[in-house]
């Protein structure tokens, strides 16, 4: 059971974060995930199985809320590195069965079970390759190429979280400036400025010319990756 409680948890945010009327074919998908760590069971110990989860993530979603939902150290899963390694053939799969195009509101149920094929059709040595990669990418840091999708999908939620805790905590201010490779090798430039946001603050960006400091982190960003900045937003 210890296996499916991970499980559970690599999930919490998706279970909490689902609105009402999604919530089943999140926990459906979930439940399918968590089952992969099971021992073999027959339908009725599956019941049960699925009321277990179910009551695991009721009983943690308000403790899971309370706290931190970024995590800036990420357990890698094997499912994940099949995915980071092989989503090309999943998006392919769940859009020829299913239909679902990327990033439509019904895709997450979708993506276990297509993930699961693939896991299935790995041979032994090919499955224990995977779980050691899970370990690397956990243990150290993924390759380039997977840190570059984590910068584009949680990088400004990264930088929002800090600011907001760094307020929260310190009753500190805070404006950040970024910059990192995309997929092409070029390199983005982005800034966050929350502070309008925090308490009675305004914004650094509307209050003060900051124009020469994006210039300098330009040319900064520049000389570190070799490469000219573009704005990434």
């Amino acid at each position: 059971m210890d296996k499916e409680i991970v499980e559970l948890k690599s999930y919490l945010p998706e279970w909490t974060s689902a609105k009402r009327s999604k919530k089943w074919g999140v926990f459906t998908a979930i439940a399918q995930a968590a089952r992969l760590f099971a021992l073999k069971i027959d339908l009725g110990q599956w019941k049960k199985r699925k009321q277990m989860y179910k009551t695991w993530l009721f009983n943690n979603k308000k403790k899971k809320e309370r706290k931190d939902m970024i995590k800036y150290g990420r357990k890698w899963m094997p499912r994940m590195v099949i995915y980071q390694q092989n989503w090309e053939e999943v998006l392919k799969r769940i859009e020829d069965e299913s239909r679902a195009k990327p990033k439509a509101p019904g895709m997450f149920k979708h993506y276990q079970v297509a993930v699961k094929r693939v896991m299935a059709e790995l041979d032994e040595d090919k499955l224990e390759k995977v779980k050691e990669t899970a370990e690397e990418w956990s243990n150290n840091f993924p390759p380039p190429e997977v840190q570059t999708q984590v910068a584009q999908k949680k990088g400004p939620a990264y930088m929002e979280h800090f600011s907001k805790e760094m307020w929260r905590q310190c009753e500190m201010r805070a404006f950040v400036l970024s910059a990192w490779k995309n997929e092409q090798g070029e390199v983005l430039f982005g800034l966050h400025d929350d502070n309008e946001a925090l308490g009675d603050g305004d914004s650094f960006m509307k209050m003060k010319d900051w124009e020469a400091i994006k210039t300098v982190w330009q040319e900064y960003a520049q000389e570190q990756f070799g490469a000219g900045a573009q704005d990434g937003g």
